[in-house]
């Protein structure tokens, strides 16, 4: 397979037929049509039932989708990389790097600019993701490094621990609560609740404790990024528990943020390859975040 098959994919997938990735690809309709099958015969199964003029994705077509997705940056990637070669614009020194969504969006933009202030032959790749993604991007050498969650889920990987965080609570406006300096579990007896997915180790740490105060938990919505919880919980849903590293990021008038107490720890870091050291751009770079991570130092701590 090759990498305008997988852009055809993508863009079916998107628009749900021939005729819309063709225009998202600027490419003919037969021209499309051509790649798909190319890629279904490759394969050995089809990707899409013919319905009506759509394309409707089979189970299989939704499950590749991802990877199809995070292989098809790669390749562009290099693609852009070898242009860059060929063209010999090869002096600048480029950092990849990888970060979850919501730092993307908030405490990165002003601090990639600041670092590029003082760096005028660097140039910096911003890859954004969840935490599993990143360590995948780490390991397959698409980032030089990559912010993660302690202790990575792959072990192979080396850490350089920078911050310890605990929980906000976060409270519709005008919440009973709100008034409260602090919020505990206690506090949250009979509440609806918006909780981050389940595959964060975080997660069973805060049921564990909601459990032990309450009984039964009352998840109303599972959400899988800080930014959804927080949204979720502007529209009056329920209460959320989220970490205050990402949480005291995300301003809005319509939520109000207590410091869950006793707090729950959770440790932050860079992850890399133990045979890719870090350059000393790189290491600049980490120890502004480190810094502007710390805060108050109040519900974000150095380690």
């Amino acid at each position: 397979m090759n990498l305008k098959q997988l852009d055809v994919f993508r863009a079916v997938m998107q628009t749900g037929s021939t005729i819309g990735a063709s225009g998202v690809l600027a490419l003919s309709q037969s021209a499309i049509s051509r790649q798909l099958t190319s890629l279904e015969e490759e394969i050995g199964f089809e990707l899409f039932r013919r319905e009506k003029g759509r394309l409707v994705p089979k189970p299989e077509a939704t499950a590749l989708l991802l990877e199809v997705g995070e292989l098809s940056d790669v390749l562009a990637r290099l693609k852009r990389r070898t242009d860059e070669l060929s063209a010999g614009r090869s002096g600048r020194t480029l950092i990849k790097m990888g970060f979850p969504h919501s730092l993307t969006t908030t405490l990165l933009p002003k601090l990639v600019a600041d670092f590029l202030a003082t760096q005028d032959q660097v140039s910096i790749e911003l890859v954004a993701g969840p935490y599993d993604m990143i360590e995948r991007a780490v390991m397959g050498r698409s980032v030089d490094f990559g912010f993660v969650r302690l202790p990575t889920e792959d072990r192979g990987l080396v850490t350089m621990p920078l911050v310890s965080s605990g929980q906000l609570c976060v409270l519709p406006a005008g919440h009973p609560l709100a008034t409260r300096e602090t919020i505990s579990a206690d506090d949250l007896a009979g509440s609806d609740l918006v909780l981050l997915g389940r595959l964060r180790s975080s997660r069973e740490d805060i049921e564990e404790r909601l459990r032990r105060a309450q009984g039964a938990v009352r998840c109303r919505v599972e959400a899988h990024s800080v930014e959804a919880s927080v949204a979720l919980v502007a529209e009056g849903i329920g209460v959320s528990i989220i970490p205050a590293l990402i949480g005291s990021l995300l301003k809005s008038e319509r939520v109000v943020m207590r410091p869950f107490a006793p707090p729950l720890w959770s440790d932050y870091g860079i992850a890399t390859l133990r045979e890719a050291p870090l350059s000393r751009p790189m290491l600049m770079f980490i120890a502004m975040l480190k810094e502007r991570l710390v805060g108050d130092g109040v519900l974000t701590k150095p380690i």
